[in-house]
């Protein structure tokens, strides 16, 4: 044998790496489930087809692959898709809500005559004393915050005595209560409210200690129950072994024969219009039970002399506990034990928004307005501080609209968002006037006893005996989400888990039994060994 069969020979016996690889490639490809991959290994293809190949599946990859990251996208950005129950939700599983009445008559004019002090403080303010000066200042805290901008900057709690001393008394309003449509005692059922439209009187909702937490300064001012058990979460609802004597309450039907009834009073004689402005009669709200109300952002009126139906429709929404593995701010939600606020028990948005505000408030103005919470050392804002609270309001608004402004500016946004386990109450209102004089002549009640009396009836009632409920699933999980991709893969390439697999042997097992049968120089396998005795011997 001659020097150049021995070279041709050894080069036989030892192929380059080039050649490995297309021998390798190509015993995969014979073997692989993938479409279009054999055609690109197998020997005999032409350079054409081959090109043709590798433009088919290197498109159908390319979309494969575009697709897959839209998938991505879309469970990343938008994980939650809200849906109704299943089944609907009786209304004894949830709390009747919480209802703030406020009477529009702030000062009784007997008491206080708020449009003559407001003449004199403007007209002649040096023929009036400091003491009337700052009660003029205090009353006009809760009368039309356009009148009054000026003088003390500052008040003392002594503004809830002024309150006090000066509206109209529980038992005028409250004329006559019902619960479940049965009378009860205006005074077991509903308590005295410190709101922005200054002393309320609130229904149902949960007591200081229920509510707030030990930061804030409870003061007693204004009267409040005795204190009780909560039996009721947001997210827990009522323990299944609790009847229906439950706190907050709850009732068992729907209709006018389980509601909730007021016949409330105000006297002509005691309306100051300058105060509040034409419209008289009462403010209401329906609310939460855990949140406190925010009467001028959300109410209906009770006009004087009128009855008015309330037929109440809840709306709650649920998050299922899928979800908690994502972070807030991708299913728009917190639940309960995610954010702690400083001055509430329990987490609802309007809650934040509330304490968001008030950190805004002390911030910009140094203190805080009379109906906000606040711990013992924080100051409260007086008449001369109008336009300042104003202004903090103005701004948290304008934090959570530019986003690029806070953000650029370091500004702490309030980033409250809804809590994952939320209860509104909807109301559908219907009123006729309310002929009370004549029901008091059938009765033959002397009118001299009631000198310019108005009054009004309201009733509140669910609507129907059970409601859909709302809730926050998982558009994508991980399991959607693979059998997505696994579906575009398998649709495209004929790809699936077995395929990764059989990549993963090619590439460990298959190729280390292979240079172990047949040597480094053989991995690939595909290369028939010389049997040559001349060669060996030489």
């Amino acid at each position: 044998m001659t020097v150049a069969d021995i070279e041709k020979a050894k080069s036989k016996l030892h192929p380059g790496f080039r050649k490995n690889f297309v021998a390798y490639f190509a015993q995969y490809s014979d073997s692989t489930t993938i479409h279009g991959v054999r055609y690109l290994g197998q020997y005999g293809r032409s350079i054409i087809e081959r090109f043709w190949w590798f433009l088919v599946i290197g498109s159908s990859l390319y979309l494969c692959i575009k697709l897959i990251l839209a998938t991505y996208d879309k469970w990343i950005t938008s994980p939650v898709i809200v849906s109704f129950a299943r089944s609907p939700t009786p209304v004894w599983q949830i709390p009747f809500p919480a209802v703030t009445v406020c009477p529009e008559t702030k000062t009784l004019q007997r008491v206080y005559n708020f449009t003559h002090e407001y003449h004199r403080f403007h007209e002649n303010p040096e023929n009036m004393t400091e003491e009337e000066i700052e009660k003029f200042n205090k009353v006009s805290l809760v009368c039309n915050n356009r009148l009054h901008t000026v003088g003390e900057k500052i008040v003392d709690d002594s503004v809830f005595e002024v309150f006090n001393e000066v509206a109209p008394p529980f038992d005028d309003v409250l004329w006559q209560c019902k619960w479940l449509n049965e009378n009860q005692t205006c005074a077991s059922l509903l308590t005295q409210t410190l709101t922005e439209e200054g002393v309320c009187f609130t229904f149902n909702m949960l007591e200081n200690e229920a509510m707030y937490t030990n930061n804030v300064y409870k003061s007693a001012n204004l009267s409040q129950f005795g204190i009780q058990a909560m039996e009721w979460s947001l997210e827990s609802g009522y323990a299944t072994y609790l009847g229906t004597d439950t706190y907050p309450k709850r009732t068992i039907a729907s209709g006018q024969k389980a509601c909730f009834s007021l016949l409330m009073t105000l006297y002509e004689p005691d309306m100051d219009y300058l105060c509040k402005g034409a419209v008289q009669g009462f403010k209401i709200l329906l609310h939460n039970p855990a949140e406190t109300p925010k009467v001028t952002q959300h109410y209906f009126r009770a006009p004087l002399n009128q009855e008015v139906i309330v037929v109440i429709k809840p709306d709650m929404m649920t998050t299922s506990e899928g979800l908690r593995s994502y972070t807030p701010n991708s299913r728009l939600c917190f639940f309960q034990d995610e954010r702690q606020l400083m001055y509430y028990q329990m987490y609802t948005q309007k809650n934040c928004e509330v304490e968001c505000l008030t950190n805004i408030t002390l911030q910009r103005c140094g203190c805080v307005a009379f109906h906000m919470p606040r711990n013992q050392t924080t100051k409260m804002c007086g008449p001369g501080n109008a336009l300042c609270m104003k202004r903090a309001e103005a701004e948290m608004h304008t934090r959570e609209v530019d986003l690029d402004h806070a953000n650029a500016n370091n500004i702490e946004r309030c980033n409250c968002l809804p809590s994952c386990t939320s209860l509104t109450y909807n109301a559908e209102l219907s009123q006729a006037y309310f002929n009370w004089p004549k029901v008091f002549e059938g009765f033959q009640v002397n009118f001299s006893e009631f000198p310019g009396v108005a009054m009004s009836r309201v009733f509140f009632f669910f609507k129907e005996q059970q409601f859909i409920t709302s809730e926050r699933n998982e558009l994508y999980g991980l399991t959607d989400f693979l059998s997505s991709c696994g579906g575009l893969l398998g649709l495209f390439i004929g790809f699936s888990s077995l395929s990764i697999i059989e990549i993963i042997y090619f590439l460990s097992l298959r190729l280390m039994g292979n240079i172990k049968n047949y040597g480094r120089h053989y991995w690939s396998g595909s290369t028939e060994l010389i049997n040559n005795e001349s060669f060996k011997n030489k």
